[in-house]
């Protein structure tokens, strides 16, 4: 039974005092694993590009000129892929080496923040503990900071790593093409403002669906812990009933964040390709030559 008359939740903006307590918290214990994984993020990203850039050059002045050659010596062919293959091998290495690093730095960031958790639990009046369900307590140790790991261990260094990607192939299309680019950035603008769009409707509802998630833990355990009282005054019904709708509350929560995440990067692969075809127009239409 769906219930289309839940609450939908109440749209949150981005808090950059949360981002940097939780920095914080990294900072702390593993200053110098955090510089590591930037230094790893820079060259990685360094690498993706070389690669990129490198490419075009191995194809015009290595392959090209063999093409058609009875005896064709593949000497500096060989070399090239050689250097080619350098490339990749650092970015494999770094992503390696950040992404094991970052799975440490954020088990014992989580450890820090569960740890401090339940020493304020201890402190806390007992009028918390009876206006806020045991479920939703520990749905806080539990679906709260499963969620934060993810955000520490996979978000935050990809966020990191998009901008430095962000800057760097700016700059490599500026070197390339500054017409083109102009191109690239009005079709890059368009692409953002949709991305805004459906992110800001999905993070709504995943705020929603953490929030709900801890409701249906509170009111499963209480139940559980009540079950006699439940038999006793023949409550089954009533109860679930009750249980029915706040399972509706998280299945529509669920339901509308994973639809507007799911359907964001079929979005941006068709748009992407969109602005391939509109690069490829106007250097055709504006005769525009690459300058090397």
């Amino acid at each position: 039974m769906k219930n289309n008359n839940a609450e939908k939740p109440p749209m949150k903006k981005f808090d950059l005092k949360t981002i940097k307590r939780i920095f914080n918290y990294m900072k702390a214990n593993h200053k110098w694993m955090l510089i590591l994984v930037l230094v790893c993020i820079i060259l990685n990203t360094a690498a993706n590009i070389a690669s990129s850039l490198f490419l075009e050059t191995l194809v015009d002045n290595y392959i090209t000129p063999l093409i058609g050659v009875e005896n064709p010596v593949y000497t500096e062919l060989i070399k090239a892929v050689g250097i080619m293959a350098s490339f990749y091998l650092v970015g494999v290495i770094t992503i390696f080496v950040y992404t094991r690093v970052m799975v440490n730095i954020s088990q014992s960031t989580l450890k820090t923040i569960r740890d401090e958790m339940f020493s304020k639990m201890q402190r806390l009046p007992i009028k918390y503990f009876d206006t806020n369900s045991h479920g939703d307590i520990m749905s806080h140790y539990t679906n709260d900071t499963d969620t934060l790991e993810q955000m520490i261990a996979q978000s935050m260094p990809q966020l990191i790593a998009s901008v430095i990607t962000i800057v760097g192939v700016f700059i490599a299309m500026l070197i390339t093409n500054i017409y083109l680019t102009l191109v690239v950035i009005v079709s890059l603008f368009i692409m953002l403002s949709i991305t805004k769009q459906i992110a800001g409707k999905s993070g709504k509802y995943f705020i929603g669906q953490q929030k709900a998630i801890g409701k249906v833990n509170g009111y499963i355990e209480e139940m559980i812990n009540g079950q006699k009282v439940v038999k006793v005054f023949c409550h089954e019904d009533k109860a679930k009933e009750e249980f029915d709708k706040i399972n509706d509350e998280l299945f529509n929560a669920m339901n509308q964040a994973h639809k507007f995440a799911n359907i964001l990067m079929p979005i941006l692969v068709a748009l992407g390709n969109v602005q391939y075809a509109l690069v490829a127009i106007a250097r055709r239409n504006l005769s525009i030559k690459w300058d090397r």
